[in-house]
């Protein structure tokens, strides 16, 4: 739901001057935006601080600009509450033309601008098995996506067979290359390509979709966008699991994935300059 937002008296502007992490398989192209460059924002009035993420955070600013899908995907992981204007192309995503930044930075620093919250997952892989004698036997990796969470069979041709549950209830059974859970935004990048449901940011859903799957009358399925879990029945080569295009983890047989919301990313969307 859109809310009205201000940016306050002596606002400061942060740039995210790097995209942050390279991404194991961009799949969208947006490691190739160039930089923003702060000294394009000097007609801009407000302070400007520029760095990498984590140097930009520190300076507390009152919005936070970045370009491209992976600059995005790296805010979420942090946690962030601070509202953002997305650049360039993301999928799923209003952002403003590189062009426009100017203008529409302008506009936001007149208050015409809405502040848009985007689902962000929490991924949590839970590796062996724990048992009450050695509660420390099962790993567990914790990640967040903005995106899509993926399980994917590393070597080309090698199927596996992948579980899904919802809510405690079985869903499907299948084999494929690897599945794909998106918010969403992520309904409309990646997961796209592999048939799933395009979702609207109304709803507080997941699209699920198998990737490439050995039976090609494989359902695709909208689900609760909790409590979400997805396991691998049989393995034929190593499977990974790639949050947001990282890859995080590997997942075996006695491992579970578990994908919930558990927040959301402010986005701002300026009248006139987002577009999708």
């Amino acid at each position: 739901m859109d809310a009205a937002w201000s940016a306050g008296e002596d606002p400061v502007v942060g740039v995210v001057d790097r995209e942050g992490e390279a991404t194991d398989a961009d799949r969208s192209g947006s490691a190739d935006i160039d930089a923003i460059d702060p000294s394009t924002l000097s007609t801009v009035d407000a302070t400007h601080v520029s760095g990498d993420l984590e140097e930009v955070l520190a300076a507390d600013p009152s919005v936070l600009v970045t370009a491209g899908e992976a600059a995005l995907a790296a805010a979420a992981r942090t946690g962030v509450d601070t509202p953002i204007l997305p650049v360039g192309p993301v999928s799923g995503i209003e952002s403003v033309v590189r062009d426009g930044l100017v203008a529409a930075l302008d506009a936001v620093l007149d208050g015409d601008v809405a502040r848009r919250p985007r689902s962000v997952l929490g991924v949590t892989l839970e590796s062996g098995s724990a048992d009450d004698h050695d509660p420390d036997s099962a790993s567990a990796v914790d990640e967040r996506a903005l995106f899509d969470v993926t399980l994917v069979t590393d070597e080309p041709a090698r199927i596996s067979e992948y579980g899904v549950r919802s809510r405690g209830s079985d869903v499907a059974t299948f084999r494929a290359d690897g599945v794909v859970a998106a918010t969403p935004a992520g309904s409309h990048g990646y997961a796209s390509a592999v048939e799933a449901p395009q979702l609207s940011p109304a709803l507080d859903a997941l699209a699920v979709a198998p990737i490439a799957p050995f039976v090609t009358q494989t359902r695709r399925w909208v689900l609760p966008n909790d409590d979400l879990a997805v396991t691998v029945e049989r393995d034929e080569g190593d499977v990974t699991l790639v949050a947001d295009g990282r890859s995080v983890g590997t997942v075996t047989v006695d491992s579970r994935v578990t994908v919930s919301v558990v927040g959301t990313l402010p986005t701002l969307v300026v009248p006139g300059y987002s577009e999708l």
